[in-house]
């Protein structure tokens, strides 16, 4: 099966604006380089989880490879603490299947990587092995398909961050990382590479189907941050105001994670969005877990402060009385300390 090239805007339809769920083989390509690196063993030793039958195979039919230089760039990279995002970011820039770079290649790429990609690609057979784990691949894409069918999330995204001209595709990943949800920007894409739901202990993932709402937060975590981030940068007065003072609902544990106010802000946004999005699409069990969670694990304590006052926003947008997120950032300070205050009482 060869790489899908990625459809245009015009192609997606400005009617539908779906978010686009399809395969790569760029990524199936360094997924497969990193199954036969240390990242598997490494991964389980950072939390122990089962993984895919398709990743599991996919170590065996590699095991004559452990040592090719493709592989070994990559175990470099790797130890170095090269983050999964620049590799993956570097692949989806290649052509393909001759993976040849267009652009000039960042300086931290090992000479010849491309090269060496290639010719594992093709030592490997990873095309006939790919092939004969097709219904495995088929059948995460169906799955995800079907659960973003039936939502709009350039419809909700817009009201915070104005109109997407990106296109969001989403990909599943039943290879490696097994661990990680991805989120990349490569041109006029946004994209999410997302692995099958982890279950407990040694069991194997869940389905995608069997967790929908796992695959809207991962989409809205991802897209959600990348949309931010591009936003606060075009509106850089008003965040260097804005910025001066600390978020009120941050508490010690979580700044001590996050220092930067710009990585607060972006984090108190995603999580608020997610559990909105939850309660209004999902279920109220599944936006109150998500929030406990938050609060619990990431110490984000102030999320239901946060999420009252998006909610306000989203109301005030759609009566006309705010024509932008922009108009009502100056009011987000005193909004979150008001209720920081009423929620203490």
């Amino acid at each position: 099966m060869t790489s899908s090239t990625a459809p245009s805007l015009a192609a997606e339809g400005a009617a539908t604006r779906q978010v686009t769920v399809r395969l790569d083989d760029r990524v199936r390509l360094l997924s497969a380089v990193l199954a036969a690196t240390n990242y598997p063993d490494k991964s389980q030793e950072r939390r122990r989880h089962g993984t895919h039958a398709h990743a599991r195979a996919t170590r065996k039919w590699l095991i004559d490879f452990m040592s090719h230089p493709a592989v070994h760039a990559a175990q470099v990279l790797l130890d170095q603490g090269m983050p999964l995002n620049a590799l993956f970011s570097y692949a989806l820039r290649l052509s393909f299947p001759a993976l040849e770079a267009d652009l000039p290649q960042p300086r931290w790429i090992p000479p010849r990587w491309n090269e060496y990609l290639r010719h594992f690609y093709e030592q490997t057979r990873l095309a006939e092995w790919w092939e004969s784990e097709s219904p495995h691949w088929q059948t995460a894409v169906r799955h995800l398909r079907e659960t973003f069918a039936s939502v709009d999330l350039h419809a909700f995204l817009e009201p915070f961050v104005g109109r997407l001209v990106e296109t969001l595709v989403f990909m599943p990943n039943i290879c490696y990382p097994t661990d990680q949800t991805l989120g990349l920007q490569i041109g006029g894409e946004l994209v999410v590479i997302m692995p099958p739901p982890i279950a407990w202990g040694d069991s194997a993932p869940w389905p995608y189907k069997d967790d929908p709402a796992l695959a809207y937060r991962s989409a809205l975590a991802e897209y959600g941050a990348m949309l931010m981030d591009a936003y606060l940068q075009q509106h850089a007065d008003l965040v260097a105001t804005l910025s001066e003072r600390p978020l009120p609902i941050i508490e010690e544990q979580y700044a001590a994670k996050y220092p930067s106010w710009h990585r607060q802000f972006i984090g108190v946004f995603v999580a608020s969005i997610t559990a909105l999005f939850l309660e209004d699409k999902v279920s109220t069990l599944e936006a109150r877990s998500f929030t406990q969670y938050m609060q619990k694990v990431e110490q984000l304590t102030g999320l239901p402060t946060a999420v009252s006052v998006m909610r306000r926003y989203l109301e005030d947008y759609r009566s006309g009385r705010y024509t932008s997120f922009a108009e009502f950032m100056p009011k987000l300070p005193n909004l979150l300390k008001v209720g920081k205050t009423i929620s203490a009482l």
